[in-house]
């Protein structure tokens, strides 16, 4: 069976990767898929061609990097297809210019506007621009416009432009403090795009020859420049903005989740490093030509370069490493509750576990998965040209490819920049979707945000047709992860993005750039090659209990202690009575708060069959398991000794002894127990340690009832005096535990006591039971302000409703 599936990954790739093939060079017309030579021979290329414009420099700082042309790609993709001859030459010949390598020549101080040499090369070889930067302030001698004319025309025919295909040049001068600058203009003859225009310049300074460049002019360019900036946007302020909300956002769960030791970060320190390791790699090999498009007026260009790597690094690469280690971490605790399958074969990397069937066949899925998104992005791309709607081949150009270092910035950039926010989406987003809305809205709202964080940089213009291409990539990444796990799709989105961000070099006739994209590929298939052995076999990676991290480990005992708490406390609550409000002709109002699950205060009312009333409330010493053990004992041994003989003295003399033997020296019982006689208004009472309850009249009289004895279990025998009170018509008994009068507030030690208790009794005594008891609790809860409970409280009201 595993064989059979795998076959069918096999051929899922192959098939996908002939309609990549196809498609690629379909969906970017104008993508360098010509490719001939690398940055190194760009600059090679360059200074040699320089030297025609003056003298090398001195310990130059050469930068070589990729200039898209934005402006010019949209125009040739959208503008009128033209099929004579010329106009294909024409668009030939522009699109050449769309991706061209640029080199500039710096002195070792100049800032970075005042480099010395510039020149421009295709990515074919062939000469776009030379220039050669001259002091404004410098003399120049005398040139005529004829000298111009003949002097342009050698000069471009010496740099291989048929000046055939060139309307008659037009001179154009410019006067100097202390010289005249010439420019010569040639109009290509054969037609541009639209009612665009194009030719070739070529410069002067004085009499100096100062180099040559192509130029474009568009009169829509405004509507085009609109188009391109959106794309900026996006693809810039748009991923910042993402990154350090999700930062801002994942902070909160993450020292939550840490401070209830639900997070172990042991794994997600190693993704940090990892994130931040690739990070420092890429700067190091990348940041001089990325640092190109920046610039402050106090550098000189080679400060410029470690600048930006200074704040990429404070403010791109610390953030993304920082977000791959709290997604992971916040992250993990989620999907171990539910999803702990779909981390098997990532974990298994770390572990190096690798030779198992569980990581084949998760890579060999990734693989085959990630060539068909790469056609699947290529194929919907051509779908929506036919509404003007095409990628960018010049920015991921220059994006990705344009630093000479293509395996880099496709491979290490996908560490430090895609996967945190693979990780996050995946991790905590989905998760958190599906649990709060269900699988179908969860995974239909984390598609939204997928599309956003995976394919940001890789829609086509404009924005609105590009979310319709993403969005069922974005919707197959989801259910990739729901149906198989997170490998997968790290894998898949890997190889699709590597293949079509850079795919233009899989068609490189230079066989360095293409072994650059096929060194990013093998990133990708290292997992594969690390478990090729186990592929169709039996070996699964499966956890082990030493395998699982010590946070897994207290989640899962801390799962067990609620659950058998929640078992206590529902066991507890079956036993202590949920009162009436009326029993026996006593109105009665209750309120029992324990601290934590299980308490250790216990109540009851019991009507005895003279017309009598017994009442109890206990405390057995301290809250938690242990004291409701004892509590659930003492109380269903009150209500046993109560139905069998109710007086004071053998209640207080059964449960002394039943508590001496099984609990003594360890938890004390305290217990107030009263037998009320509505015939003579009289109640019969005694109390074990417990403290006094009150009787509360209607006028605001408040008298404790005393008596004073040992606590239950102490000793052997228990010396008890039953002491006998008169009621007055409608006086109530108020009976209590100690957590009521040591309640303390948050700002303050100080208990809530029994001076503040009788005032509250006094003030609430004319009203019912109940609001007698709800005004003591109203006025306990503002004296606490709030505050957690320290200890069980209980609280029972009784008046006679005759």
């Amino acid at each position: 069976m595993r064989r059979a599936s795998w076959l069918v990954w096999l051929l899922v790739g192959g098939v996908s990767a002939a309609l990549f093939a196809w498609a690629y060079p379909r969906a970017f017309p104008y993508a360098p898929n010509g490719w001939q030579i690398s940055s190194q021979e760009a600059t090679e290329i360059a200074l040699e061609r320089l030297r025609s414009l003056g003298p090398p420099i001195e310990n130059a700082y050469v930068v070589t990097h990729i200039v898209p042309e934005a402006l010019l790609e949209r125009r040739l993709l959208v503008g009128p297809n033209r099929s004579t001859p010329s106009a294909r030459q024409a668009r030939e010949h522009l699109g050449r210019q769309v991706v061209a390598w640029e080199v500039l020549v710096y002195p070792p101080s100049a800032l970075r506007e005042e480099f010395a040499y510039q020149a421009r090369i295709s990515t074919q070889g062939e000469i776009q621009a030379l220039r050669v930067e001259v002091d404004p302030k410098q003399a120049g001698g005398p040139l005529f416009e004829a000298a111009a004319r003949r002097r342009s025309n050698e000069f471009l025919a010496s740099q291989g432009i048929d000046l055939a295909h060139f309307e008659m040049p037009s001179v154009r001068s410019r006067q100097l403090e202390t010289r005249t600058d010439w420019i010569v203009r040639y109009t290509d003859r054969r037609p541009s795009p639209g009612q665009s225009r194009h030719g070739v310049d070529v410069f002067f300074a004085g009499d100096r020859l100062s180099g040559f460049e192509y130029w474009f002019e568009d009169p829509e360019e405004a509507e085009v420049q609109q188009i391109v900036q959106t794309q900026f946007t996006i693809g810039g302020l748009g991923g910042l903005t993402i990154l350090f909300g999700a930062l801002f956002l994942l902070a909160f769960p993450f020292l939550k989740r840490y401070h209830e030791g639900l997070i172990g970060v042991r794994r997600g320190l190693q993704i940090l490093a990892l994130v931040l390791i690739t990070a420092l790699v890429s700067l190091f090999l990348l940041a001089r030509p990325s640092s190109q498009n920046i610039g402050f007026g106090f550098a000189a260009r080679p400060q410029m370069t470690w600048i930006f790597g200074f704040f990429s690094l404070m403010f791109g690469s610390v953030p993304s490493a920082l977000l791959a280690f709290l997604s992971w971490s916040v992250g993990e605790s989620i999907c171990r509750e539910r999803w702990g399958n779909k981390l098997a074969a990532f974990d298994a990397l770390f572990q190096r576990r690798w030779n198992t069937a569980t990581v084949a066949d998760s890579a060999l899925r990734g693989l085959a998965c990630g060539i068909t998104l790469a056609a699947a992005l290529c194929l919907f791309n051509l779908m929506v040209q036919e509404w003007n709607a095409w990628p960018f081949a010049s920015i991921m150009a220059a994006n990705q490819l344009g630093h000479g270092q293509a395996w880099a910035s496709l491979g290490l950039g996908f560490v430090w920049g895609s996967l945190p926010l693979l990780l996050t989406t995946f991790l905590v987003i989905l998760p958190l979707l599906v649990r709060r809305f269900g699988v179908p809205i969860g995974a239909a709202l984390a598609t939204l945000v997928t599309t956003v964080t995976v394919f940001n940089g890789l829609m086509p213009s404009p924005v609105t047709l590009g979310f319709a291409v993403a969005l069922p990539c974005a919707a197959a990444l989801v259910g990739l992860f729901l149906a198989y796990d997170l490998l997968t799709v790290l894998i898949t989105t890997y190889v699709g993005q590597v293949l079509f961000a850079g795919g233009s070099l899989l068609f490189a006739q230079d066989t360095n750039l293409e072994a650059q994209i096929w060194v990013a590929l093998a990133f990708g298939a290292l997992p594969l090659a690390l478990s090729l052995r186990a592929l169709g076999s039996d070996r699964e990676f499966v956890y082990n209990y030493d395998d699982v991290p010590p946070h897994v480990k207290r989640i899962a005992e801390r799962e067990r202690q609620r659950v058998e708490l929640e078992t206590a406390r529902n066991i507890q609550s079956s036993i202590l009575p949920d009162l009436p409000p009326r029993v026996g002709g006593f109105d009665v109002a209750h309120t029992y708060l324990p601290a934590t699950e299980v308490g250790g205060d216990f109540y009851d009312v019991l009507a005895l069959e003279d017309g009598r009333l017994a009442v109890a409330v206990g405390d057995v010493a301290g809250h938690g398991v242990s004291s409701g053990l004892v509590m659930s004992m003492a109380r269903s041994a009150l209500a046993v000794q109560i139905t069998f003989d109710p007086e004071v003295e053998s209640v207080f003399r059964t449960l002394n002894r039943m508590i001496y033997q099984t609990a003594r020296k360890r938890l004390l019982t305290t217990l107030c127990y009263a037998i009320l006689d509505p015939k003579r208004r009289e109640i019969s009472y005694a109390s074990a340690g417990h403290l006094y309850p009150y009787v509360v009249g209607r006028e605001g009289r408040v008298e404790p009832l005393e008596s004073t004895a040992y606590p239950l279990g102490v000793r052997l025998t228990l010396a008890i005096e039953t002491k006998v009170a008169k009621l007055e018509k409608g006086d109530t008994l108020f009976l209590f535990s100690d957590g009521l009068v040591e309640a303390t507030s948050e700002r303050s030690t100080e208990p809530f006591g029994f001076d503040r208790l009788e005032q509250s009794l006094a003030r609430h005594a004319g009203g019912s039971v109940q609001s007698l008891r709800d005004g003591v609790l109203a006025d306990l809860k503002k004296f606490t302000s709030g505050a957690a409970r320290a200890d069980d409280l209980t609280v029972l009201v009784l008046r006679s409703a005759a």
